[in-house]
């Protein structure tokens, strides 16, 4: 392997450093921006660690499609290079974008999910309502009859104690 190829690889491997810095800050801001009461935020951690376990995947995918599976010592330091970089000259700008392409594209989706889940509560509360309001009457009806039946229940057993 030429000095070329390798030096080509190390910018490959930093470049992917800089892609996983993105996607686990996109990835927080996605969940950040979420209600605080959602499942997304509770399950934050395992949804962090799934990210984070999908990335190492793609990751070696990457060793293996660039170097024939050879993996060298200063591949995940180049790796752990790019995701410093990320941090120090990416990540404000870069940050940004994500913001946009959230506010853009999640936003709207999340209110859209929220908005139809609020008509169907509502749709689902008015066809209760006219359940109760059918089964009303009947309701009153037998509970008059099994406190009277009952009522007559408890003054025979107490005739019966006195004989």
């Amino acid at each position: 392997m030429i000095v070329s190829e390798q030096f080509f690889q190390l910018i490959v491997m930093v470049l992917s450093g800089i892609a996983v810095g993105f996607i686990i800050d996109s990835v927080r801001l996605i969940v950040f921006s979420t209600p605080k009461r959602s499942s997304l935020r509770k399950w934050m951690m395992v949804f962090e660690l799934l990210s984070w376990i999908l990335l190492g995947g793609l990751t070696y995918y990457l060793l293996f499609w660039l170097k024939d599976g050879a993996w060298r010592a200063y591949d995940p330091l180049a790796q752990i290079a790019g995701i410093f970089l990320y941090q120090s000259f990416f990540q404000t700008i870069l940050r940004f974008i994500a913001r946009v392409l959230v506010n853009i594209t999640w936003r709207p989706f999340w209110f859209i999910v929220r908005f139809i889940v609020s008509v169907i509560r509502h749709i689902l509360q008015f066809l209760l309502n006219i359940v109760m309001f059918v089964i009303r009457p009947f309701v009153k009806i037998y509970s008059y009859l099994s406190y009277t039946f009952l009522k007559k229940l408890r003054y025979l057993k107490y005739n019966k104690k006195q004989q």
